[in-house]
C-alpha cells in the first residue's frame, strides 16, 4: 500500500465531502428565505437571489457532479494506492450497483409520477455515496483480507 497517496486522497475526500456539505445546506437555507449559511468561511453569495426552482435545478446537476467527483476520487485513489487492483474493482462495482438502483428507482417514479415517495431512498443512497466512506471500507476489508491472507500462509 503506498501510503502518502492513499492519505492525500483520504483528504482529498474529505475536503470535497466539507464543501459539498456547505453548498447544499447554503443552497437550502437560500431556499428558505434565510441569508445566513452553514459556515461563515464559504462566500455562497452566488445562491442570492435566485428562485427556488433554479436552485432545486442547481441541486440536481450538483449532486451528479459530486457523485461523479466521489467515484472518480475514490476509485482513481484506491487504484493508485494498492498494487492489486481488487479494491478499485470494488469500487467501481458498488458505485455501478448504486447507479443502477438510482436509475430504476427514477424509472419507476417517472412512470408512476411519485417522485416524492422515492425522494428519501434516493436520498439516502446520494448521502452514502457523496462522502469517504466507500474508500474507507474498502481500504480496510482489504488490508483486513491481505492481513488474513498473510497470517494463513505464514
Amino acid at each position: 500500500m503506498k501510503k502518502i497517496l492513499w492519505l492525500i486522497f483520504l483528504v482529498l475526500l474529505a475536503v470535497l465531502s466539507y464543501y459539498r456539505e456547505v453548498l447544499f445546506i447554503s443552497i437550502n437555507a437560500v431556499i428558505a428565505g434565510s441569508d445566513v449559511f452553514y459556515a461563515k468561511t464559504t462566500k455562497v453569495d452566488f445562491f442570492l437571489g435566485k428562485s427556488p426552482q433554479t436552485l432545486v435545478n442547481y441541486k440536481y446537476i450538483m449532486t451528479i457532479g459530486f457523485t461523479a467527483l466521489f467515484a472518480v476520487f475514490t476509485t482513481i485513489g484506491l487504484r493508485l494506492s494498492f498494487k492489486n487492483k481488487l479494491p478499485f474493482y470494488f469500487a467501481i462495482i458498488i458505485y455501478g450497483i448504486c447507479a443502477i438502483i438510482a436509475m430504476l428507482v427514477l424509472i419507476y417514479s417517472a412512470t408512476t409520477n411519485s417522485f416524492d415517495n422515492v425522494y428519501s431512498f434516493l436520498r439516502l443512497i446520494i448521502e452514502y455515496l457523496h462522502n469517504l466512506l466507500i474508500y474507507l471500507i474498502i481500504s480496510a476489508s482489504f488490508l483486513g483480507y491481505s492481513y488474513s491472507k498473510k497470517q494463513r500462509l505464514a
